[in-house]
């Protein structure tokens, strides 16, 4: 079984209902924002460079980091000089203290700190693609492993010390609502709930097993048993279209159905049955804006139907952008294009992809003009180099115009490659991508559980990611790290 699998398996786990149990009342004292600040300083001497460069930014070569306008980073970020390279600056790993809970860790290189923002073992956030943060930033959606969704205040941290627990909460692919702080969306069964954390009233929105369209389907194949994306599909950045399958249990649980709702207008806009041929599909969800369904599909999906595909909201056409892609995320790019940021098998490269009719698959070393993509990275797996990639990636482009990219490293992987146990920032800009260094990793996977899985605020304020600090490898006792990004970097670009 996969990792992508297994963490499917142990999510759907926790679907069978969308539960919330009150828990403690305010602390009386939820003034602190950050940690104690005790910092313990991650970088050692001068903090330069492994391969030369120095903590001021400035790369091997003596160029300092930015593009090829020659415009500044703002303040408080260090530019990656040339992320379509290979290579880039290597700032080799630092041994640091594990961090108390609500203690933090320095690096000078980076001019950022990293907090411990979970005491407890076993609690993190769930994936890279989706923000743990309400709309304010007040609360956050934390997955226990054992087998429970929590809710936390984030005046304080720990956020999981005493008094923090808002709610427990057994939901099937929870996600915060874009506006209202207070609203969580789930599924359950067939229906789509809205909660409200304060209270935890339970609000059914829509009842497919009522529906016109939907329920001739589900009297006529008794074996299926609900909607969901596969655990990592997302709706609409507005939450009006959403994107299903219908699974079963017949054909070792495989997705039969695929269909869009308009939740504005109560109306199922598309429906397509999956033959057996089809149906090896990760997941299904919607574009940003809505404009398109966009299917991960595996790459030897029959059908025509393989790779990454995006299809209209009636299912009229699919369309392939990319033959085999790995770890991906939909996201805005800088001028607000619906985009696709995904880990290309093809071009051994992270590329920005634009959600389109004109976008078209490439091969490895095939030219990219006229594809409707862009290289953001090149990741550099091979294994002969000295400086090939050791690590696996994550992607999350949560906030319009970013997205954060993220690695792990397994036991017995050494840091060679500029990425291994590196999260790095990268600017959606098609006309000159930028990447700047963010932070650097202290924890091993040698479990699912234990992956970086770096995820970015929508606000672009915070960077979260899971850790157990290299210690008790295997075991899935991991916590979570936080990095509050530079206030003024979101507005540096856009000025």
């Amino acid at each position: 079984m996969s990792r992508a699998s297994v963490r499917r398996w142990l999510v759907a786990a926790l679907s069978a209902a969308l539960v919330f149990t009150t828990a403690c009342p305010p602390p009386a004292d939820s003034s602190a924002q950050q940690g104690d600040g005790t910092a313990t300083d991650g970088a050692s001497g001068d903090g330069s460079a492994v391969d030369g460069s120095g903590a001021d930014g400035a790369a091997a070569d003596g160029t300092n980091g930015g593009d090829a306008g020659g415009s500044a980073a703002p303040a408080g970020l260090l530019e990656v000089p040339d992320p379509r390279s290979g290579d880039n600056p290597r700032y080799a790993l630092v041994a640091a203290p594990t961090p108390e809970p609500g203690g933090s860790t320095a690096d000078s290189r980076f001019g950022t700190s990293q907090t411990r923002v979970v005491g407890g073992e076993g609690l993190r956030h769930e994936y890279s693609r989706f923000d743990p943060f309400n709309r304010d930033g007040t609360l956050i959606l934390l997955l226990a492993i054992a087998g429970e969704w929590r809710i936390y205040r984030t005046q304080s941290v720990p956020y999981d010390r005493d008094g923090s627990l808002v709610r427990i909460v057994e939901v099937a692919e929870p996600r915060w609502d874009p506006e209202n702080p207070d609203v969580l969306w789930g599924l359950r069964a067939f229906q789509v709930v809205r909660a409200s954390a304060a209270s935890g009233e339970i609000t059914v929105v829509k009842d497919f097993a009522l529906d016109a369209q939907i329920a001739p389907i589900l009297a006529a194949n008794p074996d299926l048993y609900r909607i969901t994306t596969r655990e990592e599909g997302e709706t609409s950045l507005d939450k009006r279209f959403w994107a299903f399958m219908l699974q079963g249990s017949a054909d070792d649980y495989r997705p039969r159905y695929l269909f869009t709702w308009d939740r504005e207008e109560d109306r199922v806009l598309g429906v397509y049955a999956l033959s057996l041929a089809e149906s090896r599909i990760d997941w299904v969800g919607m574009s940003p804006l809505g404009n398109w369904v966009v299917v991960g599909a595996d790459w030897d999906n029959g059908g025509g139907k393989s790779g990454m595909l995006i299809a209209d909201r009636e299912f009229a056409q699919f369309r392939q952008i990319d033959y085999d892609a790995g770890h991906s995320d939909v996201g805005l790019d800088s001028a607000g294009n619906e985009v696709l940021v995904l880990q290309s098998n093809r071009t051994d490269s992270l590329d920005m992809v634009a959600l389109g009719a004109e976008t078209v698959p490439v091969e490895a070393g095939q030219s990219y003009a006229g594809t409707g993509r862009v290289q953001l990275v090149r990741l550099f797996y091979d294994s002969a180099s000295p400086l090939g990639l050791r690590s696996g990636v994550h992607i999350s482009c949560n906030a319009p115009g970013w997205c954060v990219i993220s690695t792990f490293s397994e036991p017995d992987a050494p840091e060679q490659n500029w990425l291994d146990r590196t999260i790095t920032l990268a600017r959606l800009d098609a006309a000159a991508p930028r990447v700047f260094y963010v932070a650097k990793v202290h924890g091993t996977a040698g479990a699912y559980w234990e992956e970086t899985q770096a995820s970015l605020s929508a606000d672009g304020a915070r960077v979260v990611w899971a850790t157990n600090w290299g210690q008790n490898v295997g075991q899935d006792r991991v916590w979570l790290m936080q990095t509050n990004l530079p206030t003024a970097w979101m507005a540096a670009f856009q000025e």
